[in-house]
């Protein structure tokens, strides 16, 4: 009869660097969505605030709080329509994927409003 002791260690070995990718990965994808649900709802404030006659500079210093320091608003008038675009960049935490993903996600919402 052969010794099987180790076998446990090394099968738990080949697979821990993959649940741990995996791990980071949903960990990853969760944050972005978070951040993209907390963008949509800021483009819904910033689209209120403009409808009410504030101007973008009053936009911005209204959605801008001391956490959101990286969120980019940009505001663009074509005729009688008005495109409201909220941006923010977010780092991933999943080991490597910075050589794929080029160090960040650009997290994007965009709304297209009538001018009145």
């Amino acid at each position: 009869m052969l010794n099987k002791k180790g076998q446990a260690l090394v099968e738990f070995i080949i697979i821990l660097p993959i649940s741990l990718l995996l791990i980071f990965c949903v960990v990853d994808f969760g944050r972005v969505i978070a951040l993209k649900s907390d963008l949509e709802n800021k483009a819904s404030d910033v689209v209120t605030f403009y409808q009410n006659g504030n101007t973008p500079e009053e936009i911005k210093g209204l959605i801008n709080n001391k956490d959101e320091k990286d969120l980019n608003l940009e505001i663009v008038t074509k005729g009688e329509y008005v495109t409201i675009n909220l941006f923010k960049k977010i780092k991933p935490i999943t080991p490597g994927l910075s050589y794929i993903k080029q160090d960040v996600f650009n997290v994007s919402v965009s709304r297209v409003i009538r001018n009145e």
